[in-house]
């Protein structure tokens, strides 16, 4: 994603919702690896994501992705933020982001076929792999980007 606005800005013509669910346990990072199979940034480590669904809440709507693709019941999760972004595509689309942060108290993952591999890992660390190029906008949307401010220098 090229460039971001908030709501307060500019009332951007959107091309597609999506919901973002970044999980966190014990000061570590669920980090999931598009597979082969999906579209877009294969091989890259992202959060939880997905379509945002016509008429769906996108509360709802992250927690049944979380479900989905981590395996990560909602009585497990406990949400500690919120925020919706606008980011403008390489193409020019503008994709509005809801983006939630949630505490999960398991670290066990179970993966669906749109991720191969998972990690938790320290957001320190974060350089060291290679993330969808948008990962850094969801974590300062989530309030994140204070304590993991190195990691995007």
């Amino acid at each position: 994603m090229r460039s971001q606005m908030t709501a307060e800005q500019v009332t951007p013509v959107v091309c597609h919702d999506i919901v973002a669910a970044v999980l966190s346990h014990q000061g570590e990072l669920a980090l999931l690896r598009r597979s082969p199979l999906v579209t877009g940034d294969v091989g890259r480590w992202n959060c939880v994501t997905g379509f945002l669904e016509a008429c769906n809440d996108p509360l709802a709507q992250a927690l049944e992705e979380v479900q989905e693709e981590a395996g990560i019941s909602r009585s497990d999760l406990r949400l500690l933020s919120s925020k919706v972004l606008h980011l403008e595509g390489l193409d020019g689309r503008i994709w509005r982001v809801h983006t939630f942060h949630f505490a999960s108290q398991t670290r066990a993952l179970t993966l669906n076929w749109e991720n191969d591999d998972c990690a938790w890992l320290n957001p320190e660390k974060l350089d060291e792999i290679a993330i969808v190029p948008w990962f850094a906008d969801i974590l300062e949307a989530c309030d994140l980007h204070h304590s993991m401010a190195t990691c995007f220098q």
